[in-house]
């Protein structure tokens, strides 16, 4: 469509800031001066924005949105008292993960809000699906990326069957997994594991689950012993 886009990331700590602004230092001048946040300067522009993770977002995040999805479509910014008519090809997208105990710290959005948006489910990747996507985007060999899937389906047993993986982020996603194949060529199983241990296990605090992480590395990527 040529429009620019523009991705927000919000998580538990995500301040209404980002989203509409906040005052700074003028280096020039050493007055503060406002400078507009992201979602601001986007409506402004008419970009298309993505709100990524939205149930993540805190209370005040997901109240000031509603002022701009409803049929006002206004943004309200509270340091300076000023509203924001968006630009006409302004156009708000939001994902999410299903708030639940297989996806930590998500909450459940209400209805009210939701009908703000026209909502589409997707479902999880086949394996198979997922097997092309790490061998053709991220050049894994077909090899390894037999064995990143066993620890991947190995580490989603654990989290449903088990209460080690109880950290908002402790357990394995999709998202994980890509990264794990973008973390650049592996001339070996070892590598491999070495670079999936660093990424999943690295992030953990306790000790058991850092060891569920190691022994399905170990027991995944034939003859890696002793990570």
């Amino acid at each position: 469509t040529g429009h620019e886009f523009v991705r927000i990331n919000n998580h538990e700590h995500t301040d209404l800031q980002e989203y509409v602004g906040q005052y700074v230092c003028d280096p020039d001048t050493g007055q503060l001066v406002f400078q507009e946040g992201v979602l601001v300067r986007a409506a402004r522009a008419g970009h298309w924005v993505v709100l990524d993770e939205l149930n993540l977002a805190p209370s005040e995040v997901l109240e000031a949105l509603n002022r701009l999805l409803d049929d006002n479509r206004e943004l309200y910014i509270p340091d300076t008292g000023n509203v924001v008519k968006p630009h006409e090809e302004f156009m708000v997208f939001a994902t999410q993960n299903p708030a639940g105990a297989n996806y930590g710290g998500r909450k459940m959005l209400s209805r009210a809000f939701r009908n703000r948006f026209t909502e589409v489910f997707v479902s999880e990747l086949p394996l198979e699906e997922l097997a092309v996507v790490l061998h053709k985007r991220c050049q894994v060999p077909p090899s390894f990326v037999k064995s990143m899937l066993a620890v991947y389906q190995d580490l989603q047993s654990h989290r449903s069957q088990s209460a080690v993986f109880l950290g908002k982020q402790s357990f394995m996603t999709v998202r994980d997994l890509l990264r794990w194949g973008h973390r650049g060529a592996v001339d070996s199983r070892r590598a491999l594991a070495v670079e999936g241990y660093a990424l999943l296990a690295e992030r953990l605090r306790k000790s058991e689950e850092r060891q569920v992480v190691k022994d399905a590395l170990e027991k995944h990527c034939a003859g890696v012993k002793d990570l």
